[in-house]
């Protein structure tokens, strides 16, 4: 299940990667390749320069720029220089102070191609040819608003360069997202693992296991441990439960034999031919077997509780009674019973009546059990 999850984790790491990747190109060719992002004033500043010789013309044995031409060079901030086959300047208008009157031919490659060369303009060069004698000409920019950088590369090599720059932005961010990923995952998914083998460990009915509660999910393992101590208790409550149960049961069986016992004696006397019973003792042994039988059905009854006690419940029917009394017609009820008719009991009761608020059925049983199973003895 562990590497379950990290690899979904990661698949989502990587087509994540993927997606980023793909937006950056659509964006970045957006932004910076189609012609629709760019001004078009300054996009076409080498083609201006190119054609800016339809401005250029000769007077009176002079060169010079058109008022049309000016008027676009104010429009782009620029200046121009005019200069001869020689590089000897011949004509200039808002030129800066540190432009040279004079370019060799290096120098104007110089120029030409490195940006901010002469106060920070960006210069572009080009040719006017009139009247069969070829002029050069210099036009500068301002470099906030346009300049140049040379890119050199080997035309054999720029295919495998292509491929090389593109594994390696893809390969790059891959490696180091999935090993973040990794960390990163293994403090998301390592609890959410512990807490789903503490859910399984609590169904199998293990709830001593106490989780640190710390991290991220500090409030999940507060919650687990509360839900394992309610568990454990709910169980204890559960045994003590069945326990009782159990004992109540057993002294239900218990207190079943005694009026059985009582039943049995009085119906073998009967029964027994030897024996010559007057009418008044049949009657008083059937009265007695009644009574017994009906403290039976009694105690029968009782059986119910022991589903009243899987509810954790013991029902107490409690009233301010005699145990004087109560104690007297146990000992009577007692003697009565054939097979205990000729042991002695001594009564002899210091202080009466005893008056407190007791159970008088359960109280009697208990009574009666001790009594029978000390005359038993």
């Amino acid at each position: 299940m562990k590497w379950k999850m990290f690899s979904r984790f990661v698949l989502i790491i990587v087509f994540s990667i993927i997606i980023s990747l793909i937006l950056n190109f659509i964006i970045a060719y957006k932004l910076f390749v189609q012609e629709e992002n760019y001004d078009d004033k300054w996009d076409h500043v080498r083609d201006f320069s190119l054609t800016f010789n339809r401005y250029i013309e000769k007077k009176d044995d002079r060169v010079k720029v058109t008022s049309e031409g000016i008027e676009k060079l104010k429009d782009y901030g620029a200046w121009i220089q005019i200069l001869d086959e020689e590089g000897y300047e011949r004509y200039h208008w808002n030129k800066p102070k540190a432009t040279p009157s004079h370019y060799t031919p290096s120098e104007m490659v110089f120029y030409n191609i490195y940006a901010g060369a002469i106060e920070d303009y960006t210069t572009f060069a080009g040719t006017a040819k009139i009247d069969g004698y070829k002029w050069s000409y210099i036009i500068g920019f301002p470099m906030e608003e346009v300049a140049k950088y040379s890119y050199y590369y080997q035309p054999k090599k720029l295919n495998s360069n292509i491929i090389k720059v593109t594994v390696f932005l893809l390969l790059t961010p891959t490696i180091v997202i999935l090993v973040m990923g990794y960390v990163f995952g293994r403090s998301l998914t390592n609890p959410i693992i512990e807490i789903i083998r503490g859910i399984q460990e609590l169904s199998k009915g293990n709830y001593e296991v106490f989780y640190a509660e710390k991290g991220i999910y500090k409030e999940v393992f507060t919650n687990l441990n509360k839900l394992s101590n309610q568990l454990k208790l709910n169980e204890r409550e559960r045994e003590k439960t069945e326990k009782m149960r159990g004992e109540w049961i057993n002294n239900l069986s218990h207190d079943l034999k005694t009026p059985l016992s009582s039943i049995k004696g009085y119906s073998e006397l009967m029964a027994d031919g030897d024996y010559s019973l007057t009418e008044n003792e049949i009657k008083e042994y059937s009265r007695i077997i009644k009574d017994k039988a009906a403290y039976m059905e009694e105690l029968l009854e009782d059986l119910k509780l022991a589903q009243v006690l899987k509810a954790g419940l013991f029902p107490l029917n409690l009233k301010e009674q005699d145990m004087v009394e109560l104690l007297r017609n146990i000992t009577i009820d007692v003697l009565n019973n054939p097979k205990y008719e000729k042991r002695k009991i001594v009564f002899n009761i210091g202080t009466e009546p005893i008056i407190f608020s007791f159970d008088k059925k359960l109280m009697q049983r208990a009574f009666a059990n001790l009594l029978f199973k000390f005359l038993s003895s």
